[in-house]
C-alpha cells in the first residue's frame, strides 16, 4: 500500500514534460498566429486597448516572438528570462480577456500557462535541458580563478623549542622569596 503514496522520478522529468507540452503549445500558437499576420494584427486592433499604431507593432511582432519563445522554452535554453517573457505575455493576456473569456468555458486557460511559466522561472529548466551545459561553464570559470588570500588573515607561526641543555631551570612556583645563589664562603 506504501507504493501508492511514494513520490517517484526527479523533477527534472516534470519540468520537461511541463516545458515540452507548454512550449509546443506556444510554438504552434506562433506559428498559427504567423501564418495568417493580418486577421491577428486586426484581431489585436479590435481589442482596443493601444493605439492603432502600437496594436499594429504588437500583433506583428508576438507570433514571431511566441515562435522564439516556445522553441527556447522547449529547448530549455536561457529558461529564466524565457519564463519570464513568456510569463508577462500570459499575464497580459489573463487581464485583456478576463478570467472567463467567452461564455461556456470554465475559466481562462492562460492561468495554468501563467503557473507552469512561473514554475519553470523559479525552479529552472531541470537537468534535461541545454541550461546544464551553460551552468557547467560558468563552474569550470569560478574553479579555475584562483582566489586570494584575504588582507587580515591571521596565520599561525610554527615555535621550535630550544635544545634542553641550554635551557634554564624555572624557580619552583611556591617560593615567593629568591635566595642569593650559594657561593663557596660560609
Amino acid at each position: 500500500m506504501s507504493a501508492l503514496f511514494k513520490a517517484r522520478g526527479t523533477n527534472s522529468v516534470g519540468l520537461l514534460l511541463i516545458r515540452l507540452v507548454v512550449g509546443s503549445y506556444t510554438l504552434v500558437l506562433g506559428i498559427m498566429q504567423a501564418s495568417n499576420i493580418q486577421a491577428y494584427i486586426d484581431r489585436v486592433k479590435a481589442v482596443e486597448i493601444f493605439s492603432p499604431n502600437t496594436s499594429f507593432v504588437i500583433g506583428f511582432i508576438l507570433p514571431f516572438a511566441l515562435i522564439l519563445l516556445g522553441t527556447l522554452y522547449i529547448m530549455g535554453f536561457f529558461t529564466p528570462p524565457t519564463s519570464l517573457l513568456l510569463a508577462l505575455i500570459s499575464l497580459f493576456k489573463i487581464l485583456s480577456r478576463g478570467l472567463f473569456p467567452t461564455e461556456g468555458v470554465p475559466f481562462n486557460k492562460d492561468i495554468l500557462f501563467f503557473i507552469c511559466f512561473v514554475t519553470t522561472l523559479f525552479a529552472g529548466a531541470g537537468v534535461i535541458s541545454f541550461d546544464v551545459f551553460l551552468d557547467k561553464k560558468k563552474k569550470k570559470k569560478a574553479a579555475v580563478v584562483p582566489e586570494e588570500p584575504a588582507k587580515n588573515e591571521v596565520t599561525a607561526e610554527v615555535v621550535e623549542e630550544t635544545p634542553k641543555a641550554e635551557q634554564t631551570p624555572a624557580p619552583p612556583a611556591g617560593d615567593s622569596e629568591t635566595k642569593p645563589p650559594e657561593t663557596g664562603q660560609s
